[in-house]
């Protein structure tokens, strides 16, 4: 575990992000550990959470917050109790300041010793432990003090490890940050001498001169000074025509102040910096003149431009992401906060790559965890802004097709680095923003030759019988076919090179010449003769592997679009792999580059027949769609008695449970999203309304709205074209639940409504009772409970009347949920416990998990608190055992609802604490808006009044976006309270008055609650 405060506070556990809820939690952690293995006083921590409005409460709600933060520290960490204050107990390396403080030291030390490499890697591991600005989440007060000593903290660590990389001759590489740098701090004598010793150095004299007069001048104007002594000496040095030395520089010792001291300790293991750059390109040959140019991008005023590459002639295989890649290898010390890398597929078979999924890779990147990357892409991209505004990184966005897929992937205010690689130019981007162009084409005769030399293993010769050139020539100079050529001829001898030139001059020569006018023919030339050099069963696999439209796939998914068994195909992609037309990843998924991709499927239509062609899609489609439904079988209870689905009998994958199911569909989701297209753009609309309605679940489950709405559309588009009519109520009826989840309960109703509608329009009666369940439920959640409950015991009639026990107590149990909304109590529990037998019977746990969760609501409605936690607590295992974590949400807050009626408010806190941190990584704003109403009523009873407006705003905000009439009503409702306890009883009439608009309308008992609050208050 690590404790975070050089950035948004949070705490490290397990690869993951913990949350910490609420700013004043967040306050305090952050002045515990400022303060580590010191006292704090109560006033100290008291100023910190209220400043001067300290409440009569205080040290008892210092106290609750502090009993919290003891149970989200790991054993050995402890919050202890002292005479005069608290002291966090922390062991070495538990916090990332005190990892930064060791490293920063230790880098000094090696700086004063000689050890001047050693110093530069030191201080960019403690560089790279910042996310952003110091202390976020927490109060403004706290980060306008401490913030700001801890950000000179992080610029006097800066400023040392750019003087190790003087000392070590990066003088070149430094000119471009040092000058955003001195923008930055234009008063900073340090960084202004730094940058006019790097020009010194890099031979630009005169430009170190005028910045030793445009810092007078700032100073002057700004201070009334002159310049310090050591700037004066660097610039009398510079005079005097010497070297300019080293001078002292705070990133060589002095600290700043205003932080807590912290001993050196052993560095504790930190997240790593991200480093996201392919591997190097093998024998990476010529392209210094561009080379040159990127350099040149780093500079001067062009240092802040996106960069563009892009290709005239051989646009695909030209080696775009081969130069972006080495010269980001050839860089990376001048990035000292890593390097992100993402492929936008704007030239790949299937979708490209939207900015919402860039966003979230990218994200990902830059350690954000699930429960904090926004559901919305604008979010998203703001996120993205905010993370890099304070960081210098590389970042490359690798085959781009469009102006407007790269725009939301560009920093703002930043001194990071963007490169794109496109086949296109881009020109568009540069109406918006600073570009700066570099074309690339083939390369030139000498280079191309010489990599062919290099990748067979030779020596170059001048003899003009060597067949090299010549071989370079017919590949038409370019990269990727003169790769795929070496890859049949490496190891061979002088002869056979020979051999292999003539058979392409030969054969293939008029093709090789027009790669000029057309830059495809050079690579499919050369993929020929790689190609035509395989066993026929590597051939017949490489031509139907042109058929799978996802972005990779796995051997036992080759052997059924093949026919093969699997032993015959893992030795026909072994011969591929070997020659370069396959590669393969490190989770052993398999993938084509996209020129191999669009060569392969030529071969096919040349080489296949239309049966062929036929035969494989439908074994691809039937493999997938079957072994979607044997994972399904684990998680979900829905059947797919509609469906027509061909059972699969050799090669399915081995899942035995709900762990294996989930990892499999993980793996595989984003080919089966292509699969789902690919079947509707080649007519198998049975496929693609099948598959897209068996996968919603995992995507529901999951939270993947954006794939689910997605492949949704697709399916129901299908599902309409071939006029089945209860494949369309199906995949209506998941795109209602995905808009449920997301907050749109008016689209998610008038789905359910029309998915109810063509089930009676086709006389499918179990569809029809379905449909009222699900038109029952959306009638509640839309603030119409009394219909609801009119519609769910149509539901149960008609489902008793089927004689459909499964549908029966299904019903039933959504009908609970509606007497418990219109607060008949006994009703529900009566319903529920019958329900609670049947799922238990049938072995159903999600149905099971769901109604024992319904039972421990109504129960503590009741007052039965005992049998409430009871019910709360068989739940949670159920709810795991599924892999759900909603569930798991749902019982914590149930629980802590259970201990603030208790009257244990600090344990109320913690199981607040965690329902919300597993309900943000769903990122469903809605579910967070209903957790923070009831955390913010658990503040409002244990005395935290102000704690509980704060809670109880943001509900209002989320309900508001989602139009949520029952956490509208509930959360203005505390609104009120929070504000009539706090003393301001006409602010609260407005909140309360509000709040009884919303409720009484639906006849539920929280209205009549309201109502008595403002009878107390003296306003009704």
């Amino acid at each position: 575990m690590e404790i975070r405060i050089l950035g948004p506070v949070d705490i490290w556990r397990d690869g993951r992000s913990t949350a910490i809820v609420g700013l004043k939690q967040r306050t305090l952690l952050a002045v515990m550990v400022l303060h580590a293995n010191r006292v704090v006083s109560h006033d100290r921590l008291l100023t910190a959470l209220w400043g001067a409005k300290v409440p009569a409460t205080g040290r008892r709600l210092l106290h609750n917050h502090l009993w919290s933060l003891r149970r989200l520290l790991t054993e050995g960490d402890a919050v202890e109790s002292t005479p005069t204050g608290y002291l966090l107990r922390l062991r070495p390396g538990a916090s990332d300041l005190d990892v930064f403080v060791t490293e920063t030291a230790r880098a000094r030390s090696a700086l004063s010793e000689g050890e001047t490499a050693q110093a530069s890697e030191r201080f960019r591991t403690a560089l790279s432990l910042w996310r952003g600005p110091a202390l976020g989440g927490t109060h403004p007060e706290l980060q306008a003090t401490e913030g700001a000593a801890l950000e000179e903290l992080r610029l006097a660590a800066l400023i040392g490890r750019i003087e190790a990389d003087l000392t070590l001759g990066r003088h070149p590489e430094l000119i471009g940050e040092l000058r955003l740098l001195v923008a930055e701090h234009p008063l900073n004598e340090e960084l202004r001498g730094q940058l006019m010793r790097a020009l010194h150095r890099a031979g630009r004299t005169a430009e170190a001169l005028d910045e030793f007069r445009a810092g007078r001048l700032h100073l002057r104007d700004e201070l009334g000074l002159d310049p310090g002594e050591e700037l004066t000496r660097v610039h009398q040095t510079i005079l005097s025509g010497e070297a300019a030395e080293t001078g002292k520089s705070r990133g060589n010792g002095e600290s700043a102040p205003g932080v807590a001291d912290a001993a050196p300790v052993p560095a504790a293991p930190v997240p790593p910096m991200p480093r996201q750059l392919p591997a190097d390109v093998t024998r990476f040959t010529g392209r210094l003149e561009k080379l040159r140019q990127l350099d040149l991008l780093l500079s001067e005023e062009e240092g802040t431009a996106t960069v563009v590459i892009s290709a005239i002639a051989g646009t695909a295989g030209v080696g775009k992401t081969a130069l972006a890649t080495h010269w980001g290898h050839r860089v990376a010390a001048r990035f000292p906060d890593g390097q992100l890398y993402v492929n936008l597929h704007g030239y790949s078979r299937g979708r490209a790559t939207t900015g919402a999924q860039a966003l979230d890779r990218l994200l990902r990147g830059l350690g954000v965890v699930d429960d904090e990357i926004p559901h919305d892409v604008d979010e998203r991209a703001g996120l993205y802004r905010s993370l890099l505004a304070h960081r210098r990184m590389l970042i490359v966005l690798d085959n781009a097709a469009t102006p407007d897929q790269v725009r939301p992937l560009l920093p703002g205010s930043s001194p990071s680095r963007v490169v794109i690689t496109s086949r296109d130019a881009l020109r568009g981007l540069s109406v918006t923003h600073d570009v700066r162009g570099i074309v690339l084409d083939v390369l030139p005769a000498d280079e191309a030759t010489a990599l062919l030399n290099k990748l067979l293993g030779r020596n170059g010769t001048d003899d003009e019988t060597d067949p090299v050139p010549e071989l370079a020539r017919l590949c038409g100079y370019l990269p990727l076919a003169l790769r795929l050529a070496a890859a049949q001829l490496a190891g061979e001898p002088a002869s056979r090179i020979g051999d292999f030139t003539a058979k392409l001059r030969q054969e293939n020569r008029l093709t090789v010449l027009e790669l000029r006018e057309d830059p495809g023919t050079g690579v499919r030339s050369a993929l020929e003769l790689s190609y035509r050099s395989l066993p026929e069963p590597a051939r017949r696999t490489l031509r139907l592997l042109s058929v799978h439209p996802g972005p990779d796939i796995d051997l036992q998914a080759v052997a059924a679009l093949t026919a093969m068994s699997a032993e015959d195909a893992s030795a026909a992609v072994d011969a591929l792999l070997n020659a370069h037309l396959l590669q393969r990843d490190g989770d052993g998924r398999l993938s084509m580059h996209d020129l191999v991709r669009v060569y392969a499927g030529e071969r096919n239509e040349a080489d296949d027949s239309e049966a062929d062609r036929d035969g494989a899609l439908t074994r691809m489609l039937d493999w997938y769609q079957y072994a979607l439904l044997k994972a399904m079988e684990h998680l979900s209870s829905d059947d797919s008695a509609s469906m027509t689905i061909t059972p699969v009998d050799d090669g399915i994958p081995d899942l035995p449970g709900v762990d294996e199911a989930m990892a499999w569909l993980e793996r595989e989701r984003h080919v089966l999203m292509a699969v789902i297209v690919h079947a509707a753009e080649r007519d198998r609309h049975i496929h693609a309304w099948q598959t897209a309605a068996l996968l919603s679940w995992f995507f529901y489950a999951k939270n993947h709205f954006d794939d689910l709405f997605m492949t949704g559309e697709v399916g129901l588009s299908s599902a309409r074209r071939i006029g089945h009519r209860q494949g369309e109520a199906e995949i209506l009826s998941d795109l209602g639940y995905a808009k449920m989840f997301t907050g749109r309960y008016a689209e998610h109703l008038s789905h359910q409504q029309q998915a109810l509608d063509i089930w009676r329009a086709v006389k499918d009666r179990k569809g029809e009772a379905k449909g009222l369940r699900h038109v029952s439920y959306a009638l509640q959640l839309a603030g119409r409970p009394i219909e609801a409950i009119e519609v769910g015991e149509r539901c149960l009639a008609l489902s008793r009347e089927l004689e459909d026990r499964t549908g029966e107590f299904t019903a039933l149990d959504n009908l609970a949920i509606s007497y418990h909304v219109a607060g008949r109590y006994e009703e529900a529990l009566d319903a529920l416990s019958k329900c609670h037998g049947y799922w238990r019977e049938q072995g159903r746990e999600y149905d099971e998990a769901y109604c024992l969760i319904q039972m421990g609501a109504v129960h503590t409605k009741l007052g039965d608190l005992t049998t409430a936690l009871e019910s709360f607590e068989k739940a949670l295992p159920l709810g795991r055992s599924q892999g759900n974590l909603r569930i798991e949400v749902d019982v914590f807050n149930g629980i802590a609802v259970v201990l603030r009626h208790r009257g244990s408010h600090a344990e109320a806190l913690d199981h607040h604490e965690k329902a919300l941190t597993l309900a943000r990584t769903l990122r469903s704003r809605p579910l967070e808006g209903e957790l923070l109403s009831s955390l913010g009523e658990t503040c409002l009873a244990s005395g935290d009044s102000r704690a509980a407006l704060e809670h109880y705003r943001e509900a209002a905000v989320y309900a508001d976006e989602a139009d949520d009439p029952y956490q509208r009503g509930f959360a203005y409702a505390g609104l009120g309270n929070a504000l009539h306890a706090l003393g301001r009883t006409e602010d609260a009439e407005k909140h309360w008055r509000t709040a009884f608009d919303i409720l009484s309308p639906m006849d539920l008992p929280e209205a009549e609650v309201v109502a008595e609050r403002m009878r107390a208050a003296g306003l009704m």
